[in-house]
């Protein structure tokens, strides 16, 4: 039974199934937070598309860790590549069908975010290299990309205030930027490994740790901001202070784990707090 789960589990996070419904969570936070409307094409657009990117990201990713692809979750991915391609290639399908049907508005809109999101897996710089290859740059184009698909591109497009989209985009930039950096000391060999210079290789794991406290303090910060200016309802800047945290309280214990169930499992899903937290206390 625990080998069951244990594969049932592995399906479920490296086939990037989860992290696409991360996504989804955090759009529909978006869209409940400000009380707009549920475009479903764009929800199923931004599902799909998160899964051909990470999908892709780890088929071409392994081929570059190969003195890693015997341990943990290297291994799986080893294992199940022929899975990960037919997941990538029907994501891609449905991602490119959504997006030939939308308007040319928004098809000008979130063009940027994904050529950025392709040159950040796909190896087309010279000595093979791909965006997230170059020092420093992949936890910002990380934390860019989501703000932008999943917060500033909902808001822009139903009208809402530019000082709101910018304060929000910083909000989840903040964030994701905060629950990156333990990716980064998960990482923290392979990269060496491989000569990109990240943030916990420059500052060291400790010094590391203590700035995703600052990041996540920034956050809710700029949320109060966003509360005090637009007065979006205080549901929203109660999910995001718990969630931040909690956030806190799991990259406190990070320095103690390696198994990656805790990183690509646990500190995945809170991208999903925010959504979960606030339909819980509407609920009640």
């Amino acid at each position: 039974m625990k080998e069951i789960l244990k594969h049932i589990t592995n399906f479920y996070l490296y086939s990037s199934l989860h992290i696409g419904f991360c996504s989804v969570y955090l759009y529909l936070f978006t869209i409940n937070r400000f009380d707009l409307q549920v475009d479903l094409n764009y929800l199923l657009f931004v599902f799909s598309s998160t899964i051909f990117i990470y999908s892709i990201h780890r088929l071409i990713g392994i081929n570059k860790v190969k003195k890693f692809a015997h341990k943990g979750r290297f291994a799986v991915i080893e294992k199940f590549k022929s899975h990960i391609l037919v997941y990538a290639v029907l994501s891609f399908i449905l991602c490119c069908y959504l997006f030939l049907d939308f308007e040319w508005s928004r098809i000008v809109i979130i063009s940027g975010a994904g050529i950025i999101s392709v040159l950040y897996t796909i190896p087309i710089f010279g000595k093979s290299m791909r965006l997230r290859d170059f020092s420093f740059i992949k936890i910002f184009l990380i934390a860019i990309v989501w703000a932008y698909v999943t917060g500033s591109v909902p808001l822009y497009e139903q009208g809402a205030p530019m000082g709101e989209i910018i304060l929000y985009f910083l909000v989840v930039v903040f964030f994701f930027i905060a629950i990156t950096i333990p990716f980064d000391i998960r990482d923290f060999y392979v990269d060496s490994t491989n000569k990109v210079l990240t943030i916990p290789i420059l500052l060291g794991k400790d010094r590391s740790i203590k700035l995703t406290f600052g990041l996540l303090s920034a956050t809710v910060l700029f949320d109060l901001l966003l509360m005090l200016y637009y007065h979006p309802p205080v549901i929203g800047t109660i999910s995001i202070s718990v969630t931040c945290l909690i956030v806190g309280l799991i990259i406190y214990r990070i320095r103690h784990k390696e198994s990656d169930y805790y990183f690509s499992g646990l500190l995945d899903t809170v991208i999903m707090f925010p959504y979960t937290i606030i339909t819980l206390i509407g609920f009640f």
